[in-house]
């Protein structure tokens, strides 16, 4: 039985749900006042507006699937 395996896998998936629950609150927020996203790309620290980093998050997902 791979019990470990399974419980790492839904662990792995409850950390990745709130992960994306917490990047939906950040945009909602940075929306709402107007900021800008901080993010980590092509090593370095980048500014990018909320709707610009919401299209990045939705479009990635799809991407890692192959879809």
């Amino acid at each position: 039985m791979n019990s470990n395996s399974e419980k790492d896998t839904l662990m792995v998936e409850k950390v990745d749900r709130a992960i994306r629950q917490a990047a939906e609150k950040v945009l909602e927020r940075a929306k709402q006042t107007s900021t800008p996203v901080v993010i980590w790309e092509d090593e370095q620290i980048r500014e990018v507006p909320p709707e610009e980093a919401e299209l990045r998050i939705t479009v990635k997902p799809s991407l890692e699937t192959g879809a």
